[in-house]
């Protein structure tokens, strides 16, 4: 069995982590304008396909980034990796226009490893929170004078995620795991404000940055039946902001203000905890369910937007698979269906963002002689309400996952 080099892992791990970093515009959602952004479900292998679910479900043949227990299930021989990409069509409608937008990003690079014979771990790195937004032509009175001035604001940018993740199998049944997350990155938002030939224009560049600690667990009573549990601890996020300001008078440039490392609020990210089950039926059925809770409401923080409130998210899902052993190509395939909803965490004028959707995907495998799979997932999704104050967003978004087994964990054979 061969070594790990991390000589060879360390720089193409800091490469992977650099391109991530400075990754822009990852979402054209209009309610990336809120909080952080657009917070980031996606996830690795097989759980995009699952209605972003599966806390209770094992990583004995594909990285498990939802619950840091699930690692205890890594057979104790195998090196895996996990690389992902996306793309995202969002449409959007109001009562009096409609808009289109399509990206297409990098989402994840994972490896998971184990430490001893009953513990492994991971490293991790996606997206947290995506911003991508644009306010073109919001006319405003000018105070004490009968003219108006025309806004034009923009935000891209995003917070990014590093995780490493332990588990370890403290019983027959029983696994138990824990992870550290830093988050990083900043908020990028610029508004021109224009009175006839003549602009203002505001750049400001937030930073965050922090650690977050999780915990976990899964309980498998039975080969056929698990129970799965994580919670999220609350964290401040340290922020801090550069700004610059700028006019345009007939043409000329000139600078008003520039300052830089300006303290400003934390941003709160609460406590969290989800609980979830999985079932095997008939030796080809395998059902998930999780459900989430997210104190927002105990932040006691304010937006000038909206209003806090806690967030509950359910998500399901089915995976069908013949025989993991069949001499046949589409019996060793794994068929996946799900569906999930939140309410929200934020509430703008009475309102609530909900979010549903519905997911479907595909396992394919790469060889019979390892767990190494192409994985795709569909999801169309609705977020929003068509109303005077929201907007109807409608999404479908494709993942790709080559998720690998046994890289270098393989014996050389010499004839």
């Amino acid at each position: 069995m061969k070594k790990i080099k991390l000589i060879y892992i360390v720089p193409f791990l800091l490469m992977t982590f650099t391109a991530l970093a400075q990754t822009n515009n990852l979402t054209g959602s209009p309610y990336s304008l809120y909080g952080l952004g657009v917070f980031n479900e996606a996830n690795l292998g097989k759980t995009n396909a699952l209605g972003k679910s599966g806390v209770a479900l094992g990583s004995d043949y594909m990285i498990n980034n939802l619950n840091p227990a699930s690692l205890a299930s890594i057979h104790n021989k195998s090196f895996m990796f996990d690389i992902g990409f996306n793309t995202e069509f969002d449409s959007y409608e109001n009562r009096y226009s409609d808009d289109s937008k399509v990206r297409f990003n990098f989402s994840n690079f994972a490896i998971a490893f184990p430490v001893s014979r009953k513990a492994a771990m991971s490293i991790v790195l996606t997206p947290f929170s995506n911003v991508g937004y644009e306010l073109v032509g919001i006319e405003s009175d000018i105070e004490g004078n009968q003219g108006t001035f025309t806004s034009y604001v923009s935000g891209s940018g995003g917070l990014n995620s590093i995780k490493v993740n332990y588990g370890y199998n403290l019983s027959d049944k029983l696994n138990v795991g824990a992870g550290l997350e830093y988050i990083f990155g900043n908020i990028e938002e610029k508004e021109t404000v224009a009175v006839e030939s003549n602009y203002l224009l505001t750049t400001r560049d937030t930073y965050y940055k922090n650690f977050r600690a999780t915990a976990g667990l899964q309980y498998n009573p039975t080969e056929s039946t698990g129970f799965g549990a994580v919670v999220k601890f609350p964290t401040l996020l340290n922020a801090s902001q550069d700004l610059e300001v700028t006019k345009v008078v007939d043409l000329t440039e000139v600078a008003v203000d520039s300052e830089e490392d300006i303290d400003i609020d934390s941003f709160k990210l609460p406590f969290e905890f989800t609980v979830g089950f999985r079932q095997t039926f008939a030796k080809k059925f395998t059902f998930n369910i999780d459900y989430r809770k997210s104190l927002w409401g105990n932040t006691d923080q304010t937006d000038n937007i909206g209003t806090f409130k806690d967030q509950d998210f359910i998500g399901a899902g089915l995976e069908y698979l013949n025989n993991n052993k069949g001499y046949k190509y589409w019996q060793r395939m794994r068929y996946r269906i799900g569906f999930n909803y939140d309410n929200g965490y934020l509430d703008i004028r009475d309102e609530s963002i909900n979010n549903m959707g519905f997911t479907i995907g595909l396992g394919l495998p790469m060889s019979n002689k390892n767990n190494s799979f192409i994985n795709l997932a569909y999801s169309y999704g609705q977020r929003g309400v068509v109303s005077s104050t929201l907007i109807q967003e409608n999404y479908h978004f494709l993942s790709l996952n080559l998720s690998l087994e046994n890289i270098w964990f393989v014996k050389s054979k010499y004839n």
